[in-house]
This record gives C-alpha cells, sequence and structure tokens, in this order.
C-alpha cells in the first residue's frame, strides 16, 4: 500500500499543468465525443487534462490532498491508520494546517475509516454527493 500527498494543492496543479502534463497528455489525449458514452479509461484521462478540478474554494481550509490505497490483505490490520499518522505529520511538520481528500461516495468501507481517523465531510456546492464525497481533517492530534 501506500499514502502520498501534496502540501499545497493550488501549487501542485500548477506544477501538474506546467511540467507533467506536456509529458504524458501526447500518450494520452484528451477524449472528446459524448460523455456519457465515455469508458471508465476515458474518464480517467478527461481527468488528466483537468487539473484544475482539485481547485475548489471549499477546500482551502484543508489545502494539503492526499491519496491512500491498501490491499485488501492490508487492510484492517492498522496500517492505514499509520500511514495517515505519517502523513498528518510530515504535513504539520511543514506548517500546513489541514488536509482533503475526495472518495467515491459507494465506497463506504473506506468512508467508514477515514470517519475512524478523525475526517469529517467538506460540503461542496455543485458536487454530485451521488459520485464524491469530500472530506477533510486538520493535522493535529
Amino acid at each position: 500500500g501506500y499514502v502520498l500527498g501534496v502540501e499545497d494543492t493550488p501549487r501542485f496543479v500548477k506544477a501538474f499543468r506546467r511540467d507533467w502534463l506536456p509529458v504524458v497528455g501526447g500518450r494520452y489525449p484528451a477524449p472528446d465525443g459524448d460523455v456519457e458514452a465515455r469508458s471508465p479509461s476515458d474518464v480517467m484521462t478527461a481527468l488528466l487534462h483537468d487539473p484544475e478540478r482539485m481547485v475548489l474554494p471549499e477546500l482551502a481550509g484543508h489545502p494539503a490532498h492526499l491519496h491512500i490505497d491498501l490491499l485488501p490483505a492490508w487492510q484492517g490490520q492498522g496500517y492505514g491508520r499509520e500511514l495517515i499518522r505519517t502523513l498528518l505529520g510530515a504535513l504539520r511538520g511543514k506548517g500546513v494546517c489541514g488536509v482533503h481528500l475526495s472518495m467515491l461516495t459507494a465506497n463506504t468501507g473506506a468512508r467508514a475509516f477515514y470517519d475512524r481517523v478523525g475526517f469529517h465531510e467538506i460540503a461542496v456546492p455543485g458536487a454530485d454527493a451521488d459520485d464524491v464525497t469530500y472530506l477533510g481533517r486538520r493535522t493535529t492530534p
């Protein structure tokens, strides 16, 4: 498994657009056509080309963002909690006050985990709560 994060999402988005997207954008061109007819791969490729979607005013109080993933065999053993604790400590050491994430609302197991490690829901108008939920927490214990 892994946890990764950035301390400043708006700065990350600018660097992503400037430095990373030119490298991979040609290999994964933005799909065109009917949004409803897109494959899951097309949806992910479209997200690649829209990093600015990550900068939302409602998330400004939680400037860092994270991604975490553990293989099922490693879940429920405290590894996820330890990964989150380690990332929060690193962010806190850099003076970052809060972190956020987005998750598929249907992933109720992940939501229960995030609730247990202190995350709370952040209301984002216009976000389709049926699909995506935003969560955040302070970096202090």
